[in-house]
């Protein structure tokens, strides 16, 4: 073996170490937070008459804003907040690195008060943090009316229920994070854009009063799947 295939075949062997070691890497921090959230949902939350009461207190996280619970309690996680939005990409409830993050509400959001809360995940192939949202792209997944809510709990464990009226995968774009609007016409503009994007059509009537919430995960191809829900009155 000449010289040369042998630092091709020293490289090729270094590069696969390097990404089996990743893949090892994504799964321990995949575990160990299906884990702990696991502990802190058993000590966190009381169910009532199928009501969810949540002590925050469990979290000790000046950070938390809410919980949220949806898709059939698949995802069921306590939301941060930060003072941008990079640090909770890697980071889980207790602040401690791990890759695969924690569900966070954009650091522009003033918790639940604008018109447009936005709240990112990851899309963890095991079906953790925002990665069980692939079932809910598939077809026929919102034709059982159940699956069409979001159940959110502020600080006060108080129940906001969401229903979803849109949802589509897109290019990378600022757009539809869009937080706060200057006039009611910008918003209007905004809710039919985000509206006439969605795959299926829920017939479901938004106006310039309401307030809505949207989910950001990534997808293939340096896309984002986004879902958008209303706030019910």
């Amino acid at each position: 073996m000449n010289i040369k295939k042998k630092i091709l075949l020293i490289i090729l062997t270094i590069i696969s170490i390097f990404s089996f070691a990743k893949i090892i890497i994504y799964y321990i921090n995949s575990y160990q937070n299906k884990k702990t959230n696991q502990e802190l949902i058993e000590k966190s939350i009381e169910k009532i008459d199928n009501k969810h009461k949540i002590n925050y207190s469990k979290i000790n996280n000046e950070d938390v804003v809410g919980w949220i619970i949806m898709n059939q309690n698949k995802i069921n996680y306590p939301i941060l907040k930060s003072n941008d939005n990079n640090f909770y990409l890697t980071r889980d409830y207790n602040k401690k690195h791990n890759q695969s993050g924690s569900i966070f509400m954009d650091y522009r959001n003033n918790d639940f008060k604008d018109k447009n809360t936005v709240i990112y995940g990851h899309s963890m192939l095991d079906g953790t943090m925002f990665g069980s949202l692939r079932e809910m792209f598939k077809k026929g997944y919102f034709d059982t009316k159940n699956n069409n809510y979001i159940k959110i709990y502020d600080l006060n464990s108080k129940e906001i229920t969401y229903q979803i009226f849109s949802y589509y995968i897109i290019d990378t774009e600022n757009y539809y994070i869009t937080t706060t609007f200057t006039t009611e016409e910008q918003y209007k503009i905004f809710i039919n854009k985000i509206t006439k994007r969605s795959y299926k059509n829920f017939n479901i009537k938004i106006d310039t009063t309401d307030q809505i919430l949207t989910l950001s995960t990534c997808s293939s191809n340096n896309k984002r799947k986004v879902l958008h829900a209303v706030k019910l009155k």
